[in-house]
């Protein structure tokens, strides 16, 4: 799997060195450096390097743009909040739950309370039908412009020492829990000690025994080596994370209307885009774990339903109780999902 992502890290590279411009580095307007902790050689590297070749080409080179990837400029928290400021990054890719813990807006944190959606219609249709519009506003109150959704995909339990079917097997572990209040509550709902920490230190983390084991998707968690470590990974879907696109609204204002329009351009489209390159590789990624020694555990529906009887409500009470304002927003997510099941 790791020649495989290489393999894609490379095809990626040569396609940018390859690309045609008309315009030298020297004398480009605009340089853009973004910023993200998705591992070079994943889909998610992939869209950002694309987006990079066509605002390039489709700028003549006015627009430059260098990505910097694998959490090498500081954590997704850093990043974002660099972006925020606009001077040592002007854009990236990041989760909508280190967005909305470095820019304190609990909005970005909506999407990813547990078991708030049970498929990807569902949560396509409330990312783009029913939050794009609010948190594009909410983005701009904290000077970063919205472009696109993406997205890391489905969270499950990786574990080192045991199988996890229940709630009970997971409190037996300490767990490394992104730096985000909604996934805190959620552990502490289901009796788990978590431990805070960035992406950079958690495979240190797991090595060194401060940690039992992580929830993450199974690209990030294969490309970020965490599974690595760990003999088990339980299949609980218990959070959908989306991430985006974003950039550093002062930035954008320095431009002209048309090089902003061209950054902005067919944001659903990219969306679209994005999610496929990251769902087309997920079966494949359990079957390479399974080859590699890992017991991938398939959880039944009665086992499901005790961590959702676990942990859902009681992690949406208390966000909804800790942001009151949220309350008409969650209303509508309510709607929208009610009218597809």
């Amino acid at each position: 799997m790791k020649n495989k992502l290489l393999g894609l890290a490379a095809a990626v590279a040569a396609a940018i060195i390859l690309m045609p411009v008309s315009t030298s580095q020297a004398e480009a307007q605009f340089v853009m450096n973004f910023g993200s902790a998705a591992p070079t050689g994943t889909p998610w590297s992939a869209q950002l390097a694309k987006i990079k070749k066509r605002v390039e080409a489709e700028s003549n080179g006015a627009i430059k743009i260098k990505l910097f990837l694998g959490s090498s400029l500081g954590s997704e928290i850093e990043m974002v909040q660099d972006t925020q400021r606009g001077e040592r990054l002007q854009g990236g890719g990041f989760s909508t739950g280190a967005m909305g813990t470095a820019l304190k807006l609990p909005i970005l944190e909506l999407p990813e309370l547990p078991y708030l959606f049970k498929n990807t219609a569902q949560a396509d249709a409330v990312l783009d039908d029913v939050l794009y519009a609010p948190v594009t506003k909410a983005l701009a109150g904290k000077n970063i412009t919205m472009y696109a959704w993406a997205e890391n995909g489905w969270r499950n339990f990786a574990t080192k020492t045991g199988p996890i079917r229940s709630p009970a097997d997971l409190a037996k572990m300490k767990m490394r829990a992104q730096e985000s209040t909604i996934h805190q509550d959620m552990y502490k709902a289901l009796g788990v000690q978590s431990v805070t920490k960035p992406t950079s230190e958690v495979l240190p983390a797991l090595n060194t025994g401060i940690v039992d084991g992580f929830d993450n998707t199974p690209l990030f968690s294969m490309a970020a080596g965490w599974m690595e470590p760990v003999k088990f990974y339980t299949l609980s879907r218990h959070i959908y994370q989306p991430a985006a696109v974003v950039y550093s609204k002062t930035f954008l204002a320095k431009m002209p209307a048309d090089l902003q329009a061209l950054l902005l351009k067919n944001p659903r489209e990219e969306s679209i885009e994005g999610r496929k390159g990251v769902r087309a590789l997920e079966a494949e990624l359990l079957e390479t774990m399974r080859s590699t020694g890992k017991q991938v555990v398939e959880l039944t529906e009665d086992e499901k339903k005790l961590f959702r009887q676990a942990c859902k409500q009681s992690t949406m009470t208390k966000f909804l109780g800790n942001n009151p304002d949220l309350q008409p927003i969650y209303a509508q997510v309510k709607t929208k999902l009610d009218g597809m099941r």
